[in-house]
């Protein structure tokens, strides 16, 4: 079959630096390519990259003059707009194109794109209700679909398929601790909807009964990178005022990947205590594929991923005494700390490795391939 896959306008692919979605989609695509179909990744042109490729996984690349993320809301959807006009005349025919960019819901009127799914990667909002006429909408989990339904009831081309991760066979070592306390790590964007002032605030309750653990939050605190820069310095104000500066530590992005997960490895424990806007998190996927517990929040997307006492804590949406709570039991655990790791692995390895995950959209694909086909019969 071929798979058109439509990325959006601001981050070139294969990605380079961070981005969710287009790391997500770079482990589908070649997994889609391993499985023998042929793929065209449509995404934006960047320096060094080609205009057109096939790339050393037999993936074909066409790529589209786009966008940096714009701070202004309604300057980046009209950015995004202009660069689905400049999509429409190089989206060629195919048997399943699958969007990941806004306005895909006029996109998909162009002919002979086959089934035309869409991807909704953060919380729905109102303009989900234009996503009705495509052949599937895709969400990362259940909750999502539920938030979807209560903005728009009528929807009836809902599926639920996880986000994947790349996953190795065997758990890796596990990281024996040197008896100086925890390191806790935050990877994303410095942005108050992913629960940092909680995380920080519950964190600094937690030193009283645990003055050795220590917490690192790596990645992108200024506007222009997609940040929030006037959270990033109250967050860093009031490190400074309570004297933390040695036990919390705010480090810039990290896009080398090889050095990022040198770092995440480093870590005992990895905090996603995100208030809003995920659908299902990378960023837990890819601390649980290197055997890192997880500090989380009950926002629900979340407890799809997390087991609570077991793969890692779920403490209460943006409630900084729950966050404490949490690190005072990871604190306690002692030797349970390698079997939470553990069961952290094969809870990713069984239920969201790439290659599980990319059968559920293949076999889902050809499911709709073949509605369309028995609908042209009359059958």
């Amino acid at each position: 079959m071929k798979i058109n896959l439509v990325l959006g306008h601001q981050l070139g692919f294969p990605p380079v630096k961070g981005g969710g979605v287009e790391n997500l989609n770079w482990m589908l695509a070649k997994e889609y390519a391993r499985k023998g179909h042929a793929v065209v990744a449509y995404s934006r042109l960047r320096p060094g990259l080609a205009r057109t490729e096939v790339d050393e996984q037999g993936i074909r690349h066409v790529r589209i003059r786009g966008y940096d993320l714009h701070p202004n809301l309604w300057l980046d959807h009209l950015n995004a707009l202009r660069y689905g006009l400049r999509l429409w005349p190089a989206l060629e025919a195919a048997d399943v194109t699958t969007f990941h960019t806004p306005f895909s819901f006029f996109l998909r009127h162009k002919k002979r794109l086959g089934i035309c799914t869409h991807t909704i990667h953060r919380t729905p909002k109102w303009i989900v209700r234009f996503y009705s006429a495509f052949d599937r909408l895709y969400c990362g989990s259940d909750a999502v679909i539920q938030q979807a339904l209560a903005i728009y009831p009528r929807l009836r081309n809902l599926k639920r398929i996880y986000n994947c991760i790349a996953v190795l066979p065997d758990p890796p070592p596990f990281r024996k601790r040197d008896g100086v306390g925890l390191t806790l790590m935050y990877v994303g964007r410095f942005v108050p909807d992913k629960g940092l002032q909680a995380l920080i605030e519950g964190f600094h309750r937690s030193l009283a009964e645990f003055p050795d653990n220590r917490l690192v939050t790596v990645g992108p605190q200024l506007d222009e990178d997609g940040a929030d820069s006037r959270f990033f310095s109250a967050m860093g104000a009031y490190i400074a005022a309570n004297h933390l500066d040695k036990k919390i530590e705010l480090l810039p992005p990290v896009y080398d990947r090889s050095k990022l997960d040198a770092l995440v490895g480093a870590a005992d424990i990895v905090c996603v205590p995100t208030i809003t806007g995920e659908t299902f998190s990378m960023a837990i996927l890819e601390a649980m594929a290197q055997g890192k517990p997880i500090l989380t929040s009950d926002f629900p997307p979340m407890l799809e991923a997390i087991d609570d006492r077991v793969t890692g804590y779920v403490t209460r949406r943006g409630d900084p005494e729950s966050v404490a709570e949490a690190v005072r039991c990871f604190s306690r655990l002692g030797p349970g700390l390698e079997e939470m790791s553990r069961a952290a692995f094969r809870k990713v390895q069984e239920c969201f490795s790439a290659d599980r995950i990319a059968d559920e959209y293949l076999a889902d694909f050809r499911s709709l391939i073949l509605q369309r086909t028995l609908i042209r019969q009359g059958h």
